[in-house]
């Protein structure tokens, strides 16, 4: 294949054409390169978005807190002094 398109070159240099036939190929090359740059920038645009997305997840997680565990009501004096220990050891 790349022995034909030598031959090619040569037959096209003999009568002046392999520059247009470069050209051709320099204006397909452009296109692509475009093309590879218009998806790489939509793609740092998407990765702008996810992290920005991810952020505001992290802060509504934080904000959202479990509600606080209602103790049971103390009915005997032995129960208040232990759960009033417990407290104290807490803090």
């Amino acid at each position: 294949m790349k022995g034909l398109l030598k031959i090619i070159g040569a037959i096209l240099g003999i009568l002046g054409l392999s520059g247009k036939a470069t050209a051709k190929k320099k204006a397909k090359v452009k296109k692509i390169d475009k093309k590879v740059k218009q998806v790489k920038t939509a793609v740092k645009a998407v990765q702008k978005k996810k992290t920005a997305v991810q952020k505001k997840k992290t802060e509504v997680k934080k904000a959202v807190k479990t509600p606080p565990k209602k103790k049971p009501n103390v009915k005997t004096a032995k129960a208040a002094r232990t759960s009033l220990k417990a407290r104290a050891r807490k803090k």
